[in-house]
């Protein structure tokens, strides 16, 4: 029997790690692997969707080009985990609220360090445009919209990235 990916154990140990619902919103439950206070170490289990997300929606805490975003999240390792991934744009998506903006996430979430505006104001996905094939989606957490940049060129298009774990991301799953 296949055991959902936010059943995370304790490092070495059959023992799962004890998830916390975030008040005031309890669609987030939050595990502090740290054991600090600093909520930037800390997982956030998204209960709607089942995704994993690192609190700190900024861990690289600077904006890259769609190639090395991908690159980063594929060799993270946080919260002595591995498996991260660039979310697709459905994925990012799924966190937006529509009647929210700076950030346009739902009220009460536990997110720190989202970044918007100044400049670099969208997150990476992974999710390919078909046609050119050297864009991808992004998501502006500031507004909440969806949008198409180039991967590459000059001048290079920067973006910020938020791993991600769990999902199929964007797997064609052929059970």
């Amino acid at each position: 029997m296949l055991k959902p990916i936010w059943e995370l154990f304790i490092d070495g140990t059959d023992t799962p790690v004890a998830w916390t619902d975030h008040k005031p919103n309890t669609r987030f439950a939050i595990y502090n692997p740290g054991g600090t206070s600093n909520p930037s170490d800390d997982l956030v289990l998204d209960k709607e969707t089942g995704l994993i997300w690192p609190r700190n929606a900024n861990l690289k805490a600077n904006a890259l080009n769609w190639l090395d975003a991908n690159t980063s999240c594929r060799e993270l390792k946080f919260a002595n985990r591995i498996g991260w991934r660039i979310p697709t744009v459905e994925e990012l998506s799924s966190l937006i609220d529509t009647r929210r903006t700076n950030p346009a996430l739902p009220a009460g979430h536990p997110f720190v360090s989202i970044q918007f505006g100044d400049g670099v104001w969208a997150y990476w996905t992974s999710t390919n445009h078909e046609n050119p094939s050297a864009a991808a989606w992004f998501v502006n957490l500031g507004q909440g919209g969806a949008g198409l940049a180039t991967k590459g060129g000059n001048p290079q298009v920067l973006g910020f990235v938020w791993p991600v774990r769990g999902g199929c991301g964007g797997v064609n799953w052929n059970w």
